[in-house]
């Protein structure tokens, strides 16, 4: 098994930033919109009707639009995966995600051989 280790650009480095601050927000907006849900309402929206509703809001979102559409899509498969699981993971209900900032850059940590 081959191994590999990568050291992204500073440009490499941003966009994958990026990505993970859209598919952060597409993921807390999907929790918001279940945490709304009570006894007696309609039920929250599923996988299929969010994909739809993220399309809506990638035409009217810039920032969001800018975004790879997969990366967003399967940040919300990936919460509809913990909300099946909730119950047999032990975890509970998924939660928000909070952005986790890096000590240092990936790109200036070697590691002597």
């Amino acid at each position: 098994m081959a191994r590999f280790r990568l050291y992204p650009t500073g440009g490499q480095v941003r966009q994958m930033l990026l990505h993970c601050a859209h598919a952060r927000y597409v993921w807390n907006l999907a929790v918001e919109q279940h945490a709304h849900w009570r006894k007696g309402r309609r039920s929250a929206p599923g996988f299929v009707e969010q994909c739809r509703q993220l399309t809506e809001a990638r035409r009217a979102n810039e920032w969001l639009a800018a975004g790879n559409a997969d990366v967003q899509q399967q940040a919300l498969k990936d919460f509809a995966k913990a909300k099946q699981a909730r119950f047999t993971s032990g975890f509970g209900e998924p939660t928000w995600r909070r952005k986790f900032v890096p000590t240092a850059s990936p790109s200036t940590t070697a590691t002597a051989r």
